[in-house]
Parts: C-alpha cells; sequence; structure tokens
C-alpha cells in the first residue's frame, strides 16, 4: 500500500454534532502536543476581549445600588445605579408613572389644540371687525357717531419687587413688570424705576376718564413712624399711608388702596415723604386696575 492511500485530511473526519465533558481537545504547547479533556478547560477575564460588557448576574455577589434624580416630581434612575443592579418595579416605577403622566399631558394638550385655535381665529375676526366699526364711525359724516370712541383699553398694570430697587429719588422704584400697562394699552408711557404712568391723551382716543382701583404694598428695611408713601395724580397728593413695623422683624409696610378717577394725559406717581434714597424691599407690590 502506497504512503498516501494512509493519508487522512482534517475534511474526512467525522462532524461531531456537540462536545461532552469527557471529550478531549489537542492543544500544542511548549512541551509538545497534548490531550485536554473539556471539562478541564478553563478561559480567564484575560482571554475575554469583550468582559468590559459581561453584567453581574442575578446570582452574583456584592452590594449594589441605585442613584436617582428628580423628574417633575418622579425619581429617575439614573446612569451612576450599580451596573448589573437586579431592577425592581420600585425602582423603575417612577419612569412608568413619569411616561403616564407625559402620556395624558400631551392627550389633553391635543384634546385643547383645536380650541386654541378656535380662539385665536375668534380674537382674530373680532380685531378685524372692532377695526372696520372704528374706521367707519371715524369716517362718518355724523358728528355723533364720529365721536364715539370705540377702543377703550384698560391700562391696567402691575408691578413689584424681587431686590431692592433705589432709584435715588423720592419716587418708588420697582425692578419686577407683572403686568406692562403698555401690554393693554400702547398709547400709555411708563417708566418703573422711578415709578410714572401718564395716561393716553383724548387725542389717542384709547382711552377714556374712568375710575382706576390702586392697591400698594410697599415694604422698606427701615423708615420713622411718621414717614408716609403717598400717591400722586397730576402732582396732587389722592392717597397716602403711614409705614409700620412687620411685627418684630427689620422691614415696614405701609398700605394703600384707593379708588380715583382719572383723566386722559393724568401722570401718577407713587413718592415717600422723607429722605431720598429708600429702597423697596422684597415683597413691594403696586396695581392699578380700571373698575369703570
Amino acid at each position: 500500500m502506497a504512503i498516501e492511500d494512509e493519508i487522512i485530511n482534517i475534511t474526512d473526519i467525522d462532524v461531531g454534532t456537540e462536545i461532552l465533558n469527557n471529550d478531549k481537545l489537542i492543544i500544542e504547547t511548549n512541551n509538545g502536543t497534548k490531550l485536554v479533556a473539556f471539562k478541564d478547560l478553563v478561559i480567564g477575564e484575560d482571554n475575554i476581549t469583550f468582559k468590559d460588557k459581561l453584567v453581574q448576574g442575578a446570582d452574583a455577589t456584592g452590594a449594589s445600588s441605585t442613584t436617582t434624580s428628580v423628574v417633575t416630581g418622579y425619581n429617575i434612575l439614573t446612569s451612576d445605579t450599580t451596573a448589573g443592579h437586579v431592577i425592581k418595579y420600585a425602582d423603575i416605577s417612577g419612569t412608568v408613572e413619569l411616561g403616564k403622566f407625559n402620556y395624558n399631558g400631551v392627550a389633553k394638550f391635543a384634546e385643547l389644540s383645536a380650541t386654541i385655535a378656535q380662539n385665536q381665529a375668534s380674537i382674530a375676526n373680532a380685531n378685524e371687525n372692532l377695526t372696520t366699526i372704528n374706521q367707519i364711525l371715524q369716517n362718518s359724516s355724523s358728528a355723533a357717531l364720529a365721536a364715539v370712541t370705540v377702543t377703550l383699553s384698560a391700562t391696567n398694570f402691575k408691578l413689584g419687587t424681587a431686590d431692592s430697587a433705589n432709584n435715588g429719588t423720592k419716587a418708588v422704584g420697582f425692578s419686577n413688570i407683572d403686568l406692562n400697562p403698555t401690554t393693554t394699552n400702547p398709547d400709555c408711557t411708563f417708566t418703573e424705576n422711578p415709578f410714572k404712568i401718564i395716561y393716553p391723551s383724548d387725542s389717542d382716543a384709547s382711552y377714556t376718564a374712568s375710575w382706576i382701583l390702586y392697591i400698594a404694598d410697599i415694604v422698606v428695611k427701615h423708615r420713622t413712624g411718621n414717614d408716609e408713601v403717598i400717591l400722586y395724580v397730576n402732582n396732587s397728593a389722592v392717597a397716602r399711608a403711614r409705614f409700620s413695623r412687620d411685627g418684630s422683624g427689620s422691614t415696614m409696610t405701609a398700605k394703600i388702596q384707593t379708588f380715583q378717577y382719572i383723566p386722559t394725559s393724568a401722570e401718577v406717581t407713587l413718592q415717600f415723604s422723607g429722605a431720598k434714597n429708600t429702597a423697596t424691599r422684597k415683597g413691594t407690590t403696586f396695581a392699578g386696575v380700571k373698575i369703570s
């Protein structure tokens, strides 16, 4: 028999379908070729290229902890949670509830979106009609109709002080504008620090003489018992209030609540009776609202 007849190629070996504990592997070592039982094959972490992607199993030992951040009042797990931590429903309940909250919010917004669009269209239509009516009345040959004032904006305002507001004068100053009177009537003139408002004139045709309710809570750090805050209309004092201490604190408050008939072009200011450079403190508010 020729030698080539005894040659067996790897491809000629039968293909196995499994490997059992007692099966052998051929390995080449520095000490020669050897057999190793499959059950004795050990693969350490250093021989695993993807070991950083392995996570702790459910039966792993060692403590784990969760880390959360608060979103809209719900505790949401963060990436600082221990890798391989066995998640329980309590750990993700905040995420579940936040998802439900967002779903309800989106559903409600979708429900209202049509109403918002309808309201915007109605407001735009009303503004167009009001402009047309005003043009007709102003261009009318009838003196009675031409004299009718169509737009009567309120010229309402609301001011406040978050921190000290000092303008270096007796005039009271404000640092916050919650409602700017020029928003409700662009024909008025307004400054918040020092406070002054000049109501629209007759020629603007956007304001008629009206009763205005003024409400002021003026907070200062310290003043004498005789000091007052005074409301002026066209440089005439129409209302005043004396400062009184707020309990045992270091601040004092003066309160004004008064109805005043304000004509067109009227200038309204608010001033201290005492020395200059008095700053209003946090909590100070002042509002003017048209009543009739």
